[in-house]
C-alpha cells in the first residue's frame, strides 16, 4: 500500500465530507459521532479505517477493532474497508459483532478463568430449555403470571443479576455452577449474555491479557452505539479503558430500539466522561428526500432532540418525498390498496427490492393477505427474518459461490472468495511455489467439475442433501469449526445447512431447477422484503410500507413510549423517496380484532398536519 501524509489524504469515492464527520475520521483521541439517519455513519467508520491504514497512522502490526451488532453490519463495513484499502488490510481490520467478541476471548483465554468459572470447553449457546432445566434443578418456582414469551428474558435477567466472583452459594450462583460444567444429561450451556460476563471478569482479573489486548488492538470502532447494552459497554471499559486505545463510537439516539433488550439509556454520556471523549453532530442527511426529512425533524421534538438535519444532496428538488396515510375500513382493503401501489411502482421500473413491507412485530398477523395480493399480480414478497440472518452465514456464501462457480466459471470475485477460503480452511500459503497452493488448485477445479455433474442430476431432496455434504466433506467439519468457531456449538452447522437445504429447494422447484435465478431469488433479487424494525436497521429503500400504524402493534406503548416512538422513527427513517403509513380499522388475523389510536394518537396528529401526508380514507 502507497502511504500518504495525513494533510493530503482525501475521502474515497469522491464523498465530500462535512465538517465534522472529517474531524471524527482525522481524531487523534476518542470520540462519540452522534449522527442521524442518513447521515453516512457505517461510511465514516471505513473512511476513517481508509485515513489511519493510508497515512500509516495505524503502523504494522497494530489492528482495528470494529464492533456491530449484526453480522451482515459486521461484515457490510469490513467490505467497505477492503474497497477502499486493497486486501492488504483484511488481516489488520477486524470487524465482528459483541457477541463474537466476547466469546473470542472467552475461548482463547478460558484458562485465566479460576476452575469454578471455567466453563466445560465443549458448551452449548443459548439453548433455552438447558437453562430452563437448570432453574428447575435448583427449586425455583417461576412466577404463575409469567406469560410463555417472556420466560426467556426473565431467566437471562436472573443469570446476569450476578456479579463474578462467587461470592455465596445462592440459588443464582447454584444454576450458573450447573451450566458451567453440565448436569444430569446435559451439556454444558451459556447465554451470550453470561459469555460477556465470563469475558470481562477475564479481562479485570488478567491484567496481562488486558495488556496484550490494547497493544493489539490500538484503535476500536463502535457502531449503532445507542443500543449497547450495560454488559457490553462494561466489556469495552474494562478491555480499553485507561489506556492509550483510540475509540470512535457512533450512533444515534432517535434510533434506540433496543432498550428492551438491555440498552443502556446514558450510554453516550458515559462514554464522553469514562474516555475523555470528543463529541461531534453530524448534521447532513444522504438518504432522503426533503419532505421526509422534513417529517423525522418533526419527530424530534417527541425525542426530545433539538438538533436540525440537513439534506445535501443535489439529485432532490424541495418538493420531493411523498408521505401518504392509508386509512382502511379492513385488512382486506388494506391489501388490495398496497398490493396496487406496489404493483404500479414495480412496472415504472422500481425493483421489488428496492421496496420493502415493515411491522413493528410479528409480520404473520400483519402481512399474510398483502403476500396473497400480490401474488395475484405475479408479484412475490416474503418476510425476511429468516432469510437474514441465514444469508450471511459464512458456509452459506461459501456454498452459493462454489455452486456459481460450477455453474459458470466466469465469476473472478466468487473464485476469489472460494479460493481464499479453502486456502484457509486448509492452512494454504499464497506463495505460488508452494506445491500445497498448486495441489488445492488442481483439487478444487476437479471439485467444480463434479459439483456441476451433480448440480445437473439433483431432481429430489436426498440428491441436494447429498450435494451439500459432499461439499462440506470436501472442505472439512473440523477445519469449517477452526475457521469459524461459531459453528463449533452443538448442531449448529447442521441446523443452518438443514435450513439452507429447504429454503433453496423451495426456490429450485418454483425455477424448474434453473439454479441461477433459485439462487438470486434465495438472495431475495426478485422478492419485495417484508421485515420487523428491528431487522430493518441499517438498511434503506426507494419506498417503505408501514404496516399496522395501531395501539394492538405497540402494545407496550405505554411501558415503553420512548423507545415506540424511536420505532417509528426508524421505520420512516429507511426511506428515500416515499412513505406509506397504514391503519385498519379490523384486523382479522389477531386476536382483537378491533383497532385504534388512541396510544399512539401523537404519530396521526403528526400526519394528520395540514400538508404533511396525503391521506386516503376507503
Amino acid at each position: 500500500m502507497k502511504f500518504v501524509s495525513p494533510k493530503l489524504w482525501k475521502a474515497s469515492e469522491e464523498i465530500i465530507l462535512e465538517e465534522s464527520a472529517d474531524k471524527a475520521i482525522r481524531a487523534d483521541r476518542s470520540t462519540l459521532v452522534v449522527a442521524g439517519p442518513g447521515a453516512g455513519k457505517t461510511e465514516l467508520l471505513a473512511q476513517r479505517a481508509s485515513y489511519l491504514f493510508q497515512t500509516n497512522i495505524c503502523r504494522a502490526p497494530k489492528k482495528i477493532l470494529a464492533l456491530s451488532f449484526k453480522n451482515d453490519a459486521a461484515d457490510n463495513l469490513k467490505k467497505r474497508v477492503i474497497k477502499r484499502c486493497s486486501d492488504e488490510v483484511e488481516s489488520r481490520f477486524i470487524s465482528m459483532t459483541y457477541d463474537s467478541f466476547s466469546k473470542g476471548l472467552l475461548d482463547r483465554f478460558r484458562y485465566a478463568l479460576p476452575e469454578d468459572l471455567r466453563p466445560n470447553a465443549s458448551y452449548i449457546v443459548n439453548d433455552q430449555k438447558v437453562i430452563e432445566a437448570a432453574f428447575r434443578k435448583v427449586g425455583h418456582i417461576i412466577p404463575s403470571t409469567l406469560k410463555p414469551y417472556e420466560r426467556a428474558s426473565y431467566y437471562e435477567n436472573l443469570l446476569i443479576s450476578i456479579r463474578l466472583p462467587f461470592t455465596n452459594d445462592n440459588l443464582i450462583e447454584r444454576v450458573w455452577k450447573l451450566l458451567l460444567k453440565g448436569f444430569d444429561d446435559y451439556g454444558a450451556t451459556l447465554s451470550f449474555k453470561m459469555i460477556c460476563i465470563l469475558a470481562e471478569y477475564i479481562i479485570r482479573t488478567n491484567p496481562k491479557i488486558k495488556n496484550a489486548l490494547q497493544h493489539t488492538y490500538k484503535y476500536i470502532f463502535l457502531d449503532e452505539f445507542q443500543d449497547t447494552t450495560k454488559l457490553q459497554y462494561a466489556l469495552v471499559k474494562q478491555c480499553f479503558g485507561c489506556s492509550s486505545s483510540i475509540l470512535t463510537a457512533v450512533g444515534d439516539n432517535k434510533q434506540r430500539i433496543m432498550v428492551w433488550a438491555g440498552a443502556l439509556k446514558t450510554v453516550f454520556k458515559d462514554f464522553v466522561e469514562d474516555f475523555n471523549a470528543d463529541k461531534q453532530i453530524l448534521i447532513m442527511n444522504h438518504r432522503s428526500a426533503p419532505r421526509l426529512v422534513d417529517l423525522q425533524k418533526r419527530m424530534y421534538e417527541s425525542l426530545n432532540e433539538s438538533h436540525t438535519m440537513v439534506d445535501i444532496q443535489g439529485q432532490w428538488t424541495e418538493s420531493d418525498g411523498d408521505i401518504t396515510l392509508l386509512i382502511a375500513e379492513d385488512d382486506n382493503q388494506e391489501a388490495a390498496v398496497i398490493s396496487e401501489y406496489i404493483s404500479k411502482q414495480i412496472k415504472t421500473g422500481i425493483k421489488p427490492n428496492e421496496l420493502c413491507i415493515l411491522c413493528k412485530q410479528k409480520p404473520g398477523n400483519y402481512v399474510t393477505k398483502i403476500i396473497s395480493e400480490l401474488g395475484k399480480k405475479q408479484i412475490y414478497a416474503r418476510i425476511e427474518d429468516n432469510y437474514q440472518s441465514l444469508i450471511k452465514e459464512p458456509i452459506i456464501e461459501m456454498l452459493l459461490s462454489i455452486f456459481r462457480l460450477a455453474i459458470d466459471r466466469k465469476h473472478p470475485n466468487e473464485w476469489k472468495c472460494i479460493v481464499e477460503k479453502t486456502m484457509k480452511l486448509w492452512n494454504v500459503s499464497s506463495i505460488q511455489s508452494n506445491e500445497d497452493y498448486f495441489e488445492m488448485q488442481e483439487r478444487l477445479d476437479a471439485k467444480l467439475q463434479e459439483i456441476k455433474t451433480s448440480i445437473n442430476r439433483v431432481k429430489c431432496k436426498t440428491e441436494l442433501d447429498n450435494l451439500i455434504k459432499n461439499i462440506i466433506c470436501f472442505w472439512g467439519v473440523r477445519q469449517i469449526h477452526a475457521l469459524f468457531p461459531i459453528y463449533k456449538q452443538s448442531g449448529y452447522l447442521e441446523s443452518q445447512l438443514i435450513k439452507f437445504q429447504e429454503y433453496i429447494w423451495l426456490e429450485l422447484e418454483a425455477t424448474e431447477f434453473d439454479w441461477i435465478v433459485a439462487m438470486d431469488r434465495f438472495l431475495g433479487v426478485y422478492s419485495v422484503p417484508i421485515m420487523t424494525i428491528h431487522k430493518s436497521k441499517g438498511l434503506e429503500y426507494d419506498t417503505v410500507y408501514f404496516v399496522g400504524l395501531e395501539d394492538a402493534a405497540f402494545w407496550k406503548f405505554k411501558e415503553q413510549p420512548e423507545e415506540d416512538r424511536c420505532a417509528f422513527f426508524v421505520a420512516l427513517s429507511r426511506a428515500k423517496r416515499q412513505v406509506f403509513f397504514t391503519f385498519c380499522n379490523f384486523r382479522s388475523s389477531i386476536k382483537y380484532p378491533n383497532q385504534s389510536h388512541k396510544q399512539i394518537n401523537e404519530f396521526f396528529e403528526l400526519l394528520n398536519t395540514k400538508g404533511v401526508a396525503n391521506i386516503i380514507k376507503i
